[in-house]
């Protein structure tokens, strides 16, 4: 026989020792008493031993008590069953204080319920870190939208006299200028157009951060769309002397329902990228019918470029604000890093995704998929 088998065990005595709370409750009363506190108990609610006996545990609880969670514990009780919960009580000096509680119901040989045994765990500490995030984060989120709005009306105002500047620019360089002087116009001009796309590209992110930017459902026809898009492109793609190529599934529809707007912004900031960072070789753009029913199309566009790629550990980074692949790359080509953000951003809202293919020095895929309404029916039944 085990030596363990003939020492008798000291339950009260180790039970009182515990660093939990420990109580134990006559289920057999109908004011369901303590019969039972441990050392711990006591001192971390400050009620002696004495004046904790013979009392119905809701003594700990206060005016902050959530009664929700009191009711819970209720009906547990009633149905002799375990329950776990985090409930706060107070101390004897009115100090509040967080408990997980841990009730389990004990049934005799009979099979009736005798006693509920409570374990309680001070989670005070936990909760007040809990609350302490909680309110950074909403005081982090105040100041995020306090930040948004000014970058917005800032913006608003910045737009007004650049769009004068840029008129401005576009009137001097109709006169007769020398080719010095054009040459110092053109150089305006693209600085201008750079500055404009920032203060455009920002104000967009100022209102998907405040959920000011919604989406459209109107009628469009796609493939006259991505025609207008694609000649848009073609200047810049022919002054770097790289190919534009175009090809567009035969199977997609005529008409669709969405928003053209938003999908132009998306496409052109692509293709507007992949000519940007392409030196040599051709950007392609694919137009594909991933799936079609009577009431929905979902279209898949692929932007690929041959340029110079991207490093596989900045994907990750890739759609996020301000950032480029390369800091080297925003010095060379530009860009403030905003616009894969803003199409990640109003992919979401037409419940369309992008992802990217990427491999560094020989070029760059990306895919976006958006779902369109096939009939406007669908759209104004709901």
């Amino acid at each position: 026989m085990s030596l363990y088998n003939q020492l008798p065990l000291q339950w009260e005595f180790i039970i009182s020792k515990l660093k939990s709370s420990v109580t134990v409750v006559d289920a057999t009363s109908p004011e369901l008493p303590l019969m039972y506190v441990n050392e711990h108990f006591t001192r971390l609610t400050g009620y002696t031993h004495d004046e904790s006996i013979g009392r119905n545990c809701r003594f700990l609880q206060g005016t902050d008590t959530d009664p929700e969670t009191v009711s819970s514990i209720r009906e547990a009780i009633s149905k002799k069953q375990s329950i776990k919960v985090e409930i706060l009580n107070y101390t004897k000096s009115g100090q509040k204080f967080w408990n997980e509680l841990n009730i389990d119901p004990i049934f005799n040989e009979s099979g009736e319920c005798t006693y509920f045994v409570g374990i309680q765990y001070d989670i005070t500490e936990r909760k007040y870190a809990e609350q302490q995030l909680k309110t950074a984060a909403s005081m982090a989120e105040k100041t995020s939208r306090g930040q948004l709005e000014f970058i917005g009306k800032l913006n608003h105002e910045l737009r007004t006299p650049l769009n004068g500047i840029m008129g401005m620019i576009e009137l001097a360089g109709m006169g007769k200028v020398t080719e010095e002087q054009k040459e110092y116009l053109d150089l305006a001009r693209q600085s201008g157009e750079a500055l404009l796309n920032i203060v455009n590209n920002s104000l967009d992110m100022a209102k998907l951060g405040r959920g000011k930017m919604g989406v459209e459902h109107i009628e469009f026809q796609p493939l006259k769309l991505i025609q207008q898009i694609v000649k848009t492109h073609e200047l810049a793609a022919m002054n770097k002397q790289i190919r534009l190529v175009c090809h567009a599934d035969l199977n997609v529809p005529d008409v669709l329902w969405g928003d053209p707007l938003r999908l132009r912004q998306v496409l052109d900031n692509l293709l507007s990228n992949a000519i940007k960072f392409t030196e040599q070789g051709e950007v392609q753009l694919l137009v594909d019918v991933k799936q079609q029913s009577h009431e929905m199309t979902t279209l898949a566009f692929s932007v690929r470029d041959t340029g110079i790629g991207i490093p596989s550990h900045q994907m990750d980074q890739l759609f996020d604000a301000f950032t480029q692949s390369d800091i080297s790359h925003a010095r060379r080509f530009g860009g403030s890093g905003l616009g894969l953000t803003i199409c990640k951003e109003l992919l979401e809202l037409m419940n369309g995704s992008i992802t990217v293919d990427s491999a560094e020095g020989k070029g760059t895929e990306f895919q976006v998929t958006v779902p369109f309404l096939s009939t406007q029916s669908i759209f104004n039944a709901g």
